[in-house]
């Protein structure tokens, strides 16, 4: 845990803030780099991805803050102060896609399910990145455990799941599943369809998130024992698998009406 990086006079630079920003220029320029190829035009991607990031820390902070109202209530100052961390990944996720959805739809002349999909497959990179900021500034941590991989934060010096590890490595494993697949959708047509690799992200993301968040420490559960985030989890993942589903009978409807 090294939540200050380094300190300008009195002016802290903080870790999180730092691997953020990093997190968030890297897959920026992978996105580009892999757009280009795709023949996207590289203006509108860095309008997407600029609205996705400004909408996105929106949403995210705006879910943090819900998920812990009680302790914003007794600390409103603490609502703008981002840099000390606190974000709700989900929330950033839901108002993000909708601002992409509504710029595709709206304002570029571009296909909407392939430009999801791209963003798709680098979504998870971000946040596994980006989580690292998370360890480092000692939030989003676990339960007390003894298991092996446990790490002690100066806080309360007790050892503790790292989850915010959990999450990293668990987001890198579906950044390279999402990747295999964008590099052999072209093969794999008869199921993977533009968008689907969206609704994979997000099916794959909310089983991930549901099952970690068992170990967190710092979330109070409000639903049949279930944390806030894991209710979110199980809707989400219900309704990227309905559409999931959808997308492939439609799929087959629309190939039994083609001729032998």
């Amino acid at each position: 845990m090294h939540p200050i990086l380094f300190k300008i006079g009195n002016f802290a630079i903080y870790s999180y803030g730092v691997v953020i920003a990093f997190s968030i220029c890297f897959v920026s320029f992978l996105l580009l780099r892999q757009g280009r190829k795709e023949g996207l035009p590289e203006e509108a991607l860095l309008n997407i991805i600029f609205l996705i990031v400004i909408t996105g820390l929106f949403g995210a902070r705006l879910l943090h803050i819900l998920v812990h109202f009680a302790y914003y209530l007794h600390y409103p100052l603490e609502i703008i102060a981002i840099r000390h961390g606190g974000m709700a990944a989900q929330g950033g996720l839901i108002f993000g896609l909708i601002a992409a959805i509504f710029f595709l739809r709206h304002r570029a002349n571009l296909p909407t399910l392939r430009v999801l999909d791209l963003f798709g497959t680098y979504i998870p990179l971000a946040q596994a990145i980006g989580r690292i900021g998370c360890f480092l500034n000692g939030c989003c941590y676990g339960k007390e455990t003894d298991f092996f991989l446990a790490v002690k934060f100066p806080f309360d010096n007790l050892p503790r799941h790292p989850t915010q590890l959990y999450y990293s490595f668990s987001n890198f494993l579906i950044f390279l599943i999402l990747l295999v697949l964008w590099k052999k959708r072209k093969s794999l047509s008869s199921w993977a369809k533009d968008g689907n690799i969206m609704l994979f992200y997000f099916m794959f993301y909310s089983i991930s998130r549901y099952g970690v968040d068992f170990l967190r420490g710092n979330l109070n559960p409000v639903f049949f024992f279930l944390y806030p985030t894991q209710v979110i989890s199980f809707f989400v993942f219900l309704i990227a698998g309905a559409l999931f589903i959808f997308q492939l009978i439609r799929g087959d409807c629309h190939s039994d009406d083609i001729p032998g």
